[in-house]
């Protein structure tokens, strides 16, 4: 290693001294070899005050992160709401999350101060703070999902870093680290370990360009750290600063620059929370610190027993672990085949100059021992359960006395309620019989009131979709769900609207009620309020809904309005709501729509399916007991609008299927105009196909059920030219699309059968020439030499 890093000797510029007031210790976040050398420091200096590389907002939370009765994982969730613009035009929210697990270094500090008596504090600026110094997509600014705030990249992803890689013949950055910090940590002194991991962060500070730790916020991080140290130096005799090695330097010679502002106001929050190893893991898209935590937190469990190898036996657990669930799954595994991938690693350590396996022999032993062949998607299930146990299952624990939001606290008890398993980071699943089980409804409410307030935590997979009008008649819903950090993190960004789940849910509802402008939206709101089992909230929020659709004006969205209220109509016998108010509402769009719908005839073609719906909806209402007083009053409507000559051919079609299923004597009256379209010359013959589109999606059994419609059809199609029939084909085929398979197949053995052939010899094509695939190759060679 010493070869490796040559250049000035870190101890000279960077001293590590038991006898100095002020101790600096250098760490990466959740390294094991870190956390250990920092027990021993710890044991050996006894400080007064550990100093901790952190957003300072959080001080009054460690004694909660350190409590015996917190479990790790855990996390410190800081947000920022920039009202005023201070970072950018668009105002908005700002997330992140500063993670712990067993072997975190700043984790042991906090735990060792509290075991110590010793004054403990965290002294980076605020998070908001941070934000302000970091230069537009860099750092926490940056646009990729960058939510951690201990984001190492710039000690793991420098020039200087591949350069060293290359010189050392590993992989990655994470597999020199692991040989030459984890893996050696054992055979070195405290001192050893911190002179070489300062003459590695040296070299790394020096090979990044200062105007990139500037944009990146480092400096100005660095500057207020280096100032808050110095203040409690002032008030304690021995202090322990525990900062990521790349910050030391800066600690020690901060450079000039502009003073924090500061931040007034209640624009941060920081909370503690229970995290995931899923989470935390690098390969998940966290981007700090060391990967695959369930493998390094078996190791860290190792060396807190004491054992001589702790890499050494936290392999052999490994590959046990992986044999065990590959056995489990019906995966043929013998206790031969673990032995050799032990026997693997252990040799592959010694190959690579190490003197202990690490995670990147278990892998290798793993790939070599377990997967039989080539690796591919077939038999790589030996990786698959090896890169999950390596990610780890644990879920962290509160203690009591956390600072919780009662929302989510809330979110908890209904969990425990519906024995909802979130003490696990895996998914579940669950199938709900919603229309028989009242437990079951409240289940499904829950869950999307979960899904409103867009936290992450349950997704429908089938069932009724109320919201987009799919699968209706479905009786069952099945959702799967998964707790993570980033749901408990949703969960407390919503917690200032309500004390409870479904309070936020009102409140957020009531909110995007007033929002709302087209009646389509408010009746979307609408729907979720009924998902959602909110009582009384079609009388609560009638009002504001009356005011949107006498307001509004657009007849598409007053159509999607008009769906939602009745499907609502429809279906709340069934989910056992009664809300009367649905009923005015719904009367309330069909009269708009009514009003609206004599101005519809010329029409946009991305418009014809929308408007045909809408229609057709009203035809709909109208066969009910409510609104069959209107049915005359719409058709007059209808026959207006099919007897204007300006009129959509397909509006038109769709009017007439409409009146047709109101009088069926219209059918020769259909025939005629058919017959006009398809007889028509220039843009009235265009138009058939699209006027057939529309009639038959209003009116299918009219082709279906008259033969001498199809002999009609087959008629005027003979009559037309080849060029004529190929440029309506597209249109044709969206016609009778809207027939099912089978009902195509009637319509196709009936026309065939005009023509004395059957259904076989139609699909029976006669087989092309080899000449002619000669001919179009050449066709094809001759086209793209020219192009």
């Amino acid at each position: 290693m010493e070869e490796l890093l040559r250049g000035q000797t870190a101890a000279e510029v960077i001293p590590f001294d038991y006898s100095e007031p002020c101790l600096y210790f250098p760490i990466r976040h959740h390294s094991p070899a870190c956390s250990w050398h920092l027990k021993k420091a710890i044991e050996e200096y006894r400080p007064d005050c550990i100093l901790i590389e952190g957003p300072e907002n959080a001080d009054p939370l460690i004694s909660i992160l350190a409590s015996e009765e917190s479990k790790t994982p855990l996390a410190l969730y800081y947000s920022f709401q920039d009202n005023e613009g201070r970072l950018g035009k668009e105002k908005g929210a700002y997330k992140c999350y500063y993670p712990f697990t067993a072997c975190s270094p700043e984790y042991v500090a906090m735990k060792e101060a509290l075991a110590l008596g010793s004054s403990c504090h965290l002294i980076d600026l605020p998070y908001g703070e941070i934000l302000m110094a970091t230069a537009r997509d860099q750092g926490l600014l940056s646009e990729e999902e960058k939510v951690s705030y201990n984001d190492d990249h710039l000690l793991s992803r420098s020039r200087f870093v591949q350069l060293l890689c290359e010189k050392t013949g590993l992989r990655s950055f994470e597999e020199f680290w692991e040989k030459y910090f984890e893996i050696r940590a054992f055979s070195m002194s405290t001192r050893e370990f911190v002179a070489q991991l300062h003459a590695y962060c040296l070299l790394a500070r020096q090979n990044t360009p200062a105007e990139e730790m500037k944009r990146e916020g480092c400096l100005a991080r660095e500057r207020h750290m280096a100032k808050r140290i110095g203040q409690f130096r002032d008030q304690f005799q021995r202090v322990l600063v525990v900062t990521g090695g790349f910050h030391t330097w800066g600690l020690l010679h901060p450079e000039e620059g502009e003073k924090s502002s500061g931040i007034s106001g209640g624009g941060q929050s920081v909370y503690p929370m229970a995290y995931t190893m899923e989470a935390i893991d690098s390969l998940n898209g966290y981007a700090s610190g060391m990967p695959s935590p369930g493998f390094y937190d078996r190791v860290w469990t190792m060396m807190e027993e004491g054992k001589e190898l702790p890499w050494d036996e936290a392999v052999l657990d490994f590959l046990v672990g992986t044999g065990r669930r590959l056995r489990q799954g019906g995966f043929v595994l013998s206790a031969y085949d673990e032995i050799c991938a032990m026997d693997m690693a252990r040799g592959l350590a010694e190959l690579r100059g190490k003197e202990q396996p690490g995670l990147y022999e278990l892998q290798d032993a793993v790939l070599s021992s377990f997967v039989k062949g080539e690796v591919s998607p077939a038999v790589s299930e030996p990786l698959r359960i090896l890169g999950r146990l390596l990610t780890g299952k644990a879920v962290g624990q509160l203690c009591d006395q956390a600072l919780v939001p009662p929302l989510v606290k809330d979110f908890e008890e209904q969990c425990r309620t519906f024995r909802l398993k979130i003490q696990e980071s895996t998914a579940s699943q669950v199938v709900l019989n919603i229309f028989t089980s009242a437990r079951h409804r409240k289940i499904s409410a829950f869950f999307y009131r979960t899904s409103f307030l867009d936290c992450g935590f349950a997704r429908r997979q089938k069932g009724p979709d109320l919201l987009s009008g799919r699968d209706r008649n479905l009786i069952r819903e099945i959702w799967s769900y998964q707790w993570s950090g980033p749901v408990m993190a949703a969960l407390i960004d919503h917690s200032v609207s309500g004390a409870t789940v479904e309070e936020a849910c009102k409140r957020e509802l009531e909110e995007g009620m007033d929002r709302a402008a087209l009646a389509g939206e408010g009746a979307r709101l609408m729907i979720w309020s009924f998902l959602m089992g909110l009582p009384d909230a079609a009388r609560i929020f009638g009002g504001r809904m009356k005011e949107i659709l006498a307001a509004d004006g657009d007849f598409f969205s007053l159509g999607k309005a008009c769906a939602s209220f009745n499907t609502l109509c429809r279906l709340r016998t069934l989910y056992r709501q009664e809300e009367r108010e649905l009923e005015e509402l719904l009367e309330m769009c069909f009269v708009k729509l009514s009003q609206l719908l004599p101005s519809m005839t010329r029409i946009r073609d991305e418009q014809l399916t929308d408007c045909i719906q809408v229609c057709a909806l009203l035809y709909e209402l109208t066969g009910r007991k409510e609104f069959a007083k209107r049915r005359g009053e719409l058709m007059e409507t209808f026959e207006a609008m099919a007897g204007d000559v300006k009129i959509h051919p397909g509006l038109h079609g769709g009017v007439l299927g409409l009146l047709y299923g109101a009088d069926t004597d219209r059918r020769e009256e259909i025939f005629r105009i058919c017959a006009g379209y398809l007889m028509g010359t220039g843009e009235k013959m265009r138009s058939s196909a699209v006027f057939l589109r529309g009639l038959f999606s209003t009116s299918r059994d009219l082709a279906l059920v008259h033969e001498e419609f199809t002999v009609m059809l087959d008629g005027l199609f003979a009559r037309l030219s080849q060029e004529e029939f190929i440029s309506l084909l597209p249109e044709l085929r969206l016609a009778f699309s809207y027939f099912a398979p089978v009902e195509a197949d009637r319509l196709a053995a009936r026309a065939a059968a005009l023509h004395g052939a059957g259904p076989a010899s139609v699909r029976r094509q006669r087989a092309v020439d080899a000449r002619e695939y000669e001919y179009g190759e050449e066709l094809d060679e001759w086209a793209a030499a020219r192009l």
